[in-house]
């Protein structure tokens, strides 16, 4: 079996080689009933501190998932960019789309927005953590974006104030759009995604006056939330690439 066929299991605990680990009831069931793996195969256990191991399955049932770590996989690599996320609250299975995609476009911090046009202000934060977790063995990442409470836009702005923050702005001229960052981008990186129905006046007018803090187009078409958080972060990841060449 390839590697990149391997289960993948994330585990917020100490890692190292030989070591016998009892991972949650969830693990279990999962890999028991639906990946139908049993005692003798192979997972494999990370973590964005120790890195990602081969284990093997010791026993296995639906409450009770026991592994004994093997070898070393690949060693944790330290973040050399950020990116911060403050996301628009939206419809439940929308805002686990948009987050999906930051979490496989490489965003190191998610920040639940409470704009004045959000479409509902209620987030299960425990649903969406569980979520992130998925997203990240799913996408072979070591790191998995934290979570931080929902907030408003002002105070958003107010905690990241010293930040190099960009927000898409469907208003916005077609031409300012991220290549004029092209050699400026900077490794820490605010971006922030606005709601359905577009930022209010007072919005606009506080995201204009705060320092550092630029608009950017997407193009000429309106995009759904989470088409905008894809749009925007794959440019950054072009706009980082052409960079390090």
């Amino acid at each position: 079996m390839k590697f990149s066929q391997i289960p993948r299991i994330y585990a917020n605990i100490k890692l190292i080689e030989s070591r016998l680990l009892e991972l949650p009831e969830d693990n279990a069931h999962y890999h028991k009933t639906v990946l139908r793996l049993r005692a003798g195969d192979c997972v494999r256990i990370f973590n964005n501190k120790d890195g990602e191991f081969i284990a093997q399955i010791i026993n296995i049932t639906k409450s009770n998932l026991s592994a004994q770590i093997t070898n070393i996989f690949r060693t944790a690599i330290p973040l050399e960019a950020e990116i911060i996320l403050g996301l628009s609250i939206i419809k439940n299975d929308r805002m686990l789309d948009a987050i999906s995609m930051a979490v496989q476009l490489g965003v190191t911090q998610i920040v639940p927005l409470i704009t004045q046009r959000v479409q509902s202000g209620n987030i299960n934060n425990q649903k969406l953590s569980k979520c992130i977790i998925e997203y990240t063995q799913q996408s072979e990442r070591l790191a998995p974006p934290t979570l931080e409470p929902a907030m408003s836009l002002p105070l958003f702005l107010k905690r990241y104030y010293n930040n190099f923050i960009l927000y898409a702005n469907e208003n916005e001229d077609d031409n300012n759009t991220l290549l004029r960052f092209m050699k400026t981008l900077p490794v820490r990186v605010v971006l922030i995604i606005g709601p359905e129905g577009g930022y209010s006046d007072s919005e606009l007018k506080l995201l204009d006056s705060t320092d550092n803090c630029y608009s950017i187009s997407l193009g000429a078409s309106v995009l759904r939330t989470e088409t905008a958080v894809a749009a925007c972060l794959a440019q950054i990841q072009l706009l980082r690439c052409k960079q390090n060449v």
